[in-house]
């Protein structure tokens, strides 16, 4: 029975050596080498300058975690002693085998020390019996390391930078797939579930935890969010990464569940991505090996990786068509100038349907799985890959590379120096890669108060002189409430914002004819303004049921609205629902009440990020005595010295009492003036009189 990591550490401190020999031996044999590292710390503890127990130590730090730096000491002092008939049972062997110097040459590979490496091949290959599966696995190394000192001579300008911290972790991180607009980066990571179940999941092989799918979005200011796991993952299941739909509402993984590795998709609806289900496509998933895929974004080709008979060896990558009845073709193999008898796998396609970019870890590539490019011409004819070159490629696993819709900014995953963990995942920053000429808009639809976009919306994006209908919707991210898509060149075109089946907005625009890229950007406010009211007596506080509350049109001063607070004094109208962020709102509201004065007031805003226009007014009571002064919050009347006659100032005071006086006839005003005291009284008295004759 397989033991438990306790088990394994438990025993390693009472086992004698031949025990621990044998147990060592037997978990190499079967693949259990973060166990079989514990068993051979113990036997270096015994005899820390066996050949032998160094070899086991630099075979299993390499084979399970990757980690050439730390394996080279352990493989080079293995070195010092080879046996061509070495037994590794055996508590007398104090040698290596001959595979040691592969071991060490592949190492030195992945360290960029490649005139070592091609020492240890060679060395290797005069050493080995005949029959080990490694010697073709070495000629093909040597070949590599040929190709990864010219590429390292000739050094392309891109940039490689680590995504950091945020998404890479200690453990593995994979196969990333990011958005065309560059903004949602997914990816594989062996985690552990932050609940703590997984924790008793890890694979005691590599002592890793399963496999999940993650998704990171960018912020405001470029930097990677904190990664939320996909709905479907299940705990005690693998799900990995393959690629997302150009809207984001599809993602494709690779789940191992018969045996043999298929692809399955999961599709986001009501606001999460469902449980997955096998890709229903006949012609990809069989009883054999399949991988990975990539769709257009048009959806008219899907490319995938199958290790079917009939290929050109290893892994090959494979195509369907749509055809016009909407049934999908026969898979055809891309044929062997792009599939060599090695393994080719994770396909990405360009926007433009033409540039096609895979792994392979064939004769051309520096060592591992590189990344190529091949471009299709206009009679379905592949170009000759092109190795991406250095320091894109690197002498490990280059693999599962991906681009925004520019293609001027990539994604791949790799084991180098510097990183978190076994693999991390680097963004790839060039200027030779780009589609040109590519046209495509950015939207983003969004709400007053930033809420996220119900899920019912949509976008159609249609195409207006196309030659066949070319009509796209799109489901908007709910959370940002972003959309994006790839158009045709010289084109017009209209986009619809819809909810609930219903266009909400409409706008048109036209593509570029010209060689140069082109983004499109747009924002569409897809909220609703609600206007809301409440009247209450100005003294109490007390809410007035059944006021009157009409809204008038300030140039033709005629009522376009009118409502009747309910029983808590409130109001509400829908004459915002058209109105759109931005737009200036103008108009007056006449409130009255029987026994309250009736008053105007004026309501001038521009509508803002809150969702809500809120208008609160107070009447007061027709009593004797009340102070108009206060009600309508009326300034001093000034007059100049010795004067009498309006100030332009004071007949905008004025203007306020003409207003109540209007609104309200039957009320009877009580006026004062009076003047300061540097005259005589009886002169005083005169003045005063003719300036409140001049206020009447």
């Amino acid at each position: 029975a397989q033991m438990t990591e306790i088990e394994v550490r438990r025993l390693v401190k009472t086992a004698p050596e031949k025990e621990l020999l044998v147990l060592s031996s037997q978990m190499i044999q079967e693949n259990y080498l973060y166990q079989a590292e514990i068993v051979v710390d113990k036997l270096l503890e015994f005899d820390p300058n066996s050949c032998n127990y160094n070899y086991r130590k630099g075979f299993v730090v390499i084979g399970n975690s990757g980690d050439y730096q730390r394996a080279i000491p352990f493989l080079e002092k293995a070195k010092e002693k080879i046996r061509q008939n070495y037994d590794m049972y055996s508590t007398k062997e104090k040698s290596a085998p001959p595979d040691v110097l592969f071991h060490l040459g592949k190492a030195y590979h992945l360290n960029e020390e490649l005139d070592k490496a091609k020492g240890m091949y060679n060395r290797f290959l005069e050493e080995s019996r005949e029959k080990s599966e490694l010697l073709d696995v070495a000629l093909l190394n040597i070949k590599q390391c040929d190709v990864a000192k010219r590429e390292i001579a000739s050094p392309k300008s891109a940039i490689v930078e680590n995504v950091g911290p945020t998404v890479n972790t200690a453990g593995p991180e994979y196969s990333p797939v990011v958005s065309l607009d560059g903004t949602s980066l997914y990816f594989t990571s062996r985690r552990g579930w932050e609940d703590g179940s997984t924790d008793e999941l890890r694979n005691p092989m590599n002592n890793q935890y399963p496999e999940d799918i993650f998704v990171s979005y960018q912020d405001s200011d470029g930097a990677w969010t904190e990664p939320t796991k996909l709905d479907f993952c299940e705990y005690d299941l693998n799900e990995a990464t393959i690629s997302v739909s150009a809207d984001e509402r599809t993602v494709y993984v690779y789940r191992d569940a018969t045996g043999g590795g298929d692809i399955y998709l999961s599709e986001f609806e009501n606001n999460r991505f469902k449980e997955i289900n096998p890709l229903d496509f006949t012609e990809v998933n069989t009883k054999n090996w399949e991988t990975h895929c990539t769709m257009t974004p048009d959806g008219q080709n899907m490319y995938f990786v199958s290790d079917r008979p009939g290929g050109f060896g290893g892994r090959d990558i494979y195509r369907i068509v749509k055809l016009p009845n909407g049934e999908w073709s026969k898979a055809q193999n891309l044929g062997p100038t792009i599939n060599t008898p090695y393994d080719e796998d994770s396909p990405f396609i360009g926007v433009n349907n033409k540039n096609l970019y895979f792994a392979s870890n064939g004769d051309q590539s520096m060592g591992g799985f590189d990344i190529f490019l091949t471009v299709r011409d206009e009679n379905n004819n592949w170009s000759n890959p092109i190795n991406l070159g250095y320091p894109i490629n690197s002498t490990g696993d280059d693999i599962y590379y991906t681009t925004t819709v520019d293609g001027l900014n990539g994604y791949l995953s790799s084991f180098r120096k510097g990183g978190h963990g076994e693999k991390d995942i680097y963004e790839i920053l060039n200027d030779y890669l780009g589609n040109k000429p590519v046209s495509s808009i950015r939207g983003t639809l969004f709400t007053a108060e930033g809420d996220d976009v119900p899920d019912y919306m949509e976008v159609r994006i249609t195409c207006l002189n196309c030659q066949n209908k070319d009509e796209q919707i799109i489901n908007p991210r709910v959370k940002m409430g972003n959309y994006f898509a790839v158009l045709k060149r010289c084109k017009d075109y209209k986009v619809d914002i819809i909810r609930n089946g219903e266009i909400i907005k409409s706008e048109n625009f036209v593509t570029l004819c010209n060689g140069d890229n082109e983004e499109i950007q747009k924002k569409h406010f897809v909220g609703e303004y609600l206007l809301a009211g409440t009247v209450a007596d100005a003294k109490t506080m007390e809410m007035l049921e059944a006021s009157t509350v009409e809204f008038v049109d300030p140039k033709s001063n005629t009522v376009f609205a009118a409502f009747s607070t309910n029983g808590e004094g409130a109001f509400t109208s829908d004459y915002l629902k058209d109105k759109t962020l931005g737009d200036r709102i103008e108009f007056l509201v006449r409130v009255s009440k029987d026994n309250y004065l009736k008053q105007t007031f004026v309501v001038d805003t521009v509508l803002g990020m809150q969702n809500t226009l809120q208008l609160e007014y107070l009447l007061t009571k027709k009593d004797i005595g009340v102070d108009i002064a206060s009600t309508i919050q009326l300034n001093p009347i000034y007059f100049d010295l010795d004067k009498f006659n309006i100030r332009p100032d004071a007949a905008l005071e004025l203007d306020k009492i003409v207003k109540i006086m209007n609104d309200n006839p039957d009320i009877k005003i009580e006026l004062g003036s009076h003047t300061d005291c540097r005259a005589s009284a009886s002169y005083n008295i005169r003045l005063s009189d003719r300036r409140a004759k001049s206020s009447a």
